[in-house]
């Protein structure tokens, strides 16, 4: 990623989240589209309620069009892994304590695994779709999102997305994805 003369005077910041230049995303959004689509899944666009930015079903990832393009891209990617996680038989029962844990604390460590496995099968799909430039953004825009979702969960309430913003975090790793059987999966969404 080429970074401008004015990003090299006076202070630094090392966050990519809100960073990647235009050319960069519209060459992404395609590709990976194309990755989630050659796995099974309809890419769709579709108003949402907010704070809905995307929804999924084991079938289809919808993604609202208002949405600013970097977001769309990371949901895409985030709900891909998501979908994974629903619909690959050999993952079912990982959901489990995921959908009974009742202690919040105990219920907040199996979320924190769920949200990283579903961001270690998003980066395979970028992988595998040959881009391997984009992992450090990727891995702060979980991180992001990470800090986003454990907020909202300690405050009842959605934080501001620019006080969650993460830099330089560690690199996701990313897990082969396993055999896939779509099929229709209680609608889950991203805010």
């Amino acid at each position: 990623m080429a970074v401008s003369g004015s990003d090299l005077v006076g202070a630094r910041s090392r966050r990519l989240v809100g960073r990647l230049p235009a050319s960069r995303l519209i060459a992404l959004w395609p590709q990976a589209a194309s990755a989630v689509i050659k796995h099974g899944f309809v890419v769709e666009y579709r108003d949402l309620a907010p704070p809905r930015t995307g929804i999924f079903d084991g079938l289809r990832i919808v993604i609202d069009p208002d949405v600013a393009l970097e977001m769309q891209c990371f949901v895409l990617l985030h709900l891909f892994g998501h979908s994974v996680q629903w619909v690959a038989p050999s993952l079912a029962h990982k959901l489990e304590a995921l959908q009974h844990t009742q202690d919040k604390e105990r219920f907040m460590h199996v979320l924190r695994a769920y949200e990283y496995e579903a961001a270690e099968y998003g980066l395979q799909l970028l992988h595998d779709a040959g881009i391997r430039d984009l992992d450090a953004w990727y891995s702060d825009f979980v991180a992001t999102d990470w800090r986003y979702v454990e907020r909202y969960y300690q405050e009842d309430r959605i934080p501001p997305w620019e006080e969650c913003l993460v830099a330089d975090a560690p690199l996701i790793q990313p897990v082969r994805i396993p055999p896939l059987v779509q099929r229709q999966v209680e609608v889950r969404f991203a805010f």
